[in-house]
């Protein structure tokens, strides 16, 4: 497996969910401040809409992008393996935080 995207279609794809991820964690951020306690919730609990209606379709739409990348044998690589493998953890962050919310 090469540790770079071997063709042009590839790095595209590569570069738009990685970018996709980054502004979803953007936009999440404030919320995980918020969630583990470094950030107090400002009023309104805006930090949880822009997260909820805005980072998360950004993140579903990176783990789509980076999920191509992997699972199509032409274009994967290390990177987009790595990344998309990436893109699992803040998943399963939003999973442990709504099923939180919902056990209490």
């Amino acid at each position: 497996m090469p540790g770079l995207p071997p063709t042009p279609a590839a790095w595209s794809f590569t570069i738009a969910g990685l970018a996709c991820m980054l502004l979803s964690l953007w936009l999440q951020l404030p919320m995980w401040l918020v969630v583990f306690g470094a950030r107090s919730v400002a009023p309104g609990g805006g930090e949880y809409m822009v997260a909820l209606f805005l980072g998360l379709p950004a993140l579903l739409l990176a783990f789509v992008l980076l999920g191509i990348t992997a699972a199509k044998a032409a274009w994967r690589s290390s990177l987009s393996c790595t990344a998309f493998a990436a893109s699992l953890l803040p998943l399963a962050g939003w999973m442990v935080l709504l099923f939180r919310d919902l056990a209490r």
